[in-house]
């Protein structure tokens, strides 16, 4: 995805032209790697959430997707877009590196089973993404402890398609990168949960949001992304160099 020296918005709103990056066939083998974490976000009493507590506060920065840690994503997408079918604009930093990435919003939902209540959403890549997968982020409560947990699961390889220093860079870093930000991931939405704030920031763009709270629009400018994502997958909206 080449998005250096194009708005934010025009890269969203062009997110919609491309599809899912992978088929669920295709999940199987050596090559997939599946994760689960679960951390503990708080307690709140017994029974289904209420407002104002912890699952309520954790519930909103998940749908707002303000929780992740600035310094390893940061991530755009349009206001007023409902969450099922959102497209999300996610910038990756590694040291030096930028690295631009589309997914989208492709399930959300409640779950209650007499024992646990819970609401998340899940996301799978586009085209154009260096990663292949699907990610499920869960807010869960025990409804007779009150224990309110955030439950990620997910499956993803790098892309086939990818070029090969971004595969050889993945080889090295990218299982460490993954797991180094879903710990931040749970510390943060830890904090959120239990001192809620404004769930989001707007950039340059009025109807665009740049989320986490705290990634601030000015310290990078968007053209100033130099590593784009590398892959090659078939792109026939792409019409840029």
């Amino acid at each position: 995805m080449r998005a250096s020296k194009l708005p934010v918005h025009d890269v969203v709103t062009g997110l919609r032209a491309r599809s899912v990056n992978y088929d669920p066939d295709e999940i199987r083998g050596s090559a997939w790697h599946f994760d689960h974490h679960r951390f503990v976000l708080g307690t709140d009493p017994p029974g289904r959430p209420q407002e104002d507590s912890v699952w309520w506060h954790a519930y909103k920065e998940v749908a707002a997707y303000a929780f992740t840690p600035a310094g390893l994503l940061r991530a755009h997408y349009r206001r007023e877009d409902p969450l099922l079918g959102k497209d999300l604009l996610l910038v990756g930093r590694f040291a030096l590196a930028r690295f631009v990435m589309g997914v989208r919003i492709t399930e959300t939902g409640f779950d209650e089973d007499g024992v646990r209540y819970s609401w998340g959403w899940s996301y799978e890549t586009l085209q154009g993404h260096i990663e292949r997968g699907r990610v499920d982020y869960r807010v869960v409560k025990d409804l007779e402890s009150g224990v309110v947990t955030l439950e990620v699961n997910s499956y993803n390889q790098v892309n086939p398609r990818a070029h090969p220093f971004i595969r050889l860079g993945w080889f090295f870093f990218g299982r460490r990168a993954q797991h180094r930000f879903y710990t931040s991931v749970g510390e943060n939405l830890r904090r959120l949960a239990q001192q809620p704030q404004v769930t989001d920031t707007r950039t340059g763009d009025e109807d665009v949001v740049e989320v986490p709270r705290d990634a601030g629009s000015g310290g990078e400018p968007f053209w100033a992304i130099a590593v784009l994502d590398g892959a090659r997958d078939p792109d026939p909206a792409h019409t840029g160099p």
